[in-house]
């Protein structure tokens, strides 16, 4: 694979949070609570987030990695062997592992089912966007087409799945009412919110943050897919309403003016990327 340099850091040069610890030589793991796991990777320069989250023997791993490391063996170490993975968009950066689980759960939208062939699906490359790393996009089994606003049940845990258009067309974010949690992938997280690449859509981000704003409680905590800490110290990346609700003041604004591109410092925590494009899709 071309521009491995580019593409990691040191682990040394990398500091890690009070908390995290190291595993493989390459993962960052800690707990967000005693039955749910976050796995960062924070060499990579995108420092992807993936979670691991059980109960009463039962797992779900959503999203799977960059791939640049296998994640399943780490997955191994924390949980049952009935782990199950859910992406939570087709990114190259969230299926890097998704073949070791077997048949995974997709969320049920046409443009998914579009990609899939007798219940094995390959996503296109605009939903893949795999040229950026010299990656071909995997096909994979599906094992359980998951509803739009379906309860996926992982022992006695209830996740809501949520389509959360904005980032990509496809992205699902899962809502645990539970513990007062959101798992927003792409949708919301620490560094530069990319809504520059094909298939985004800043009047999509717009109105899933005001379905979001609408039904989230005002201290839910969310945990997004990338993202460093300030100070330049590694950590699972925690946001909450307020985060949410500056994004949404940001997009009003620039859905104001005619379709340009350019970036927009949403707080201290995020900065909004747009192209022309984004703002008609």
């Amino acid at each position: 694979m071309s521009g491995v340099d580019e593409l990691e850091q040191a682990i040394e040069s990398v500091a890690l949070a009070e908390g995290l610890t190291w595993e493989d030589d390459w993962f960052a793991v800690g707990a967000v609570d005693p039955d749910t796991l976050a796995i960062g990777e924070p060499a990579y320069h995108q420092k992807n987030w993936s979670y691991l989250i059980s109960d009463g023997g039962e797992s779900l791993l959503f999203d799977t990695g960059s791939g640049r490391r296998p994640i399943a063996p780490v997955v191994q170490r924390h949980a049952s062997v009935s782990t199950r993975a859910f992406p939570s968009h087709m990114h190259f950066d969230h299926l890097g592992g998704v073949n070791a689980f077997g048949p995974v759960i997709v969320a049920d939208l046409p443009m998914l089912r579009a990609m899939a062939s007798d219940d094995r699906l390959t996503p296109t490359e605009e939903a893949y966007l795999g040229q950026y790393e010299d990656l071909s996009p995997p096909t994979f089994p599906v094992g359980h087409w998951a509803g739009i606003g379906e309860v996926v049940q992982v022992g006695l845990r209830h996740l809501h799945v949520l389509h959360t258009p904005g980032h990509s067309p496809d992205s699902v974010s899962l809502w645990e009412p539970g513990r007062n949690r959101l798992y927003a992938a792409d949708f919301l997280y620490r560094g530069h919110l990319y809504a520059q690449t094909p298939g985004a859509s800043l009047p999509a981000y717009r109105a899933t943050l005001e379905t979001l704003l609408d039904m989230l409680p005002e201290d839910i905590e969310i945990l997004g897919a990338h993202g460093q800490t300030e100070g330049g110290t590694d950590d699972m990346p925690r946001l909450g309403h307020v985060d949410l609700s500056a994004l949404h003041d940001i997009l009003c604004d620039l859905l104001t003016s005619p379709p340009h591109e350019g970036q927009r410092e949403v707080n201290p925590r995020m900065t909004l990327l747009y192209s022309k494009a984004s703002f008609t899709a």
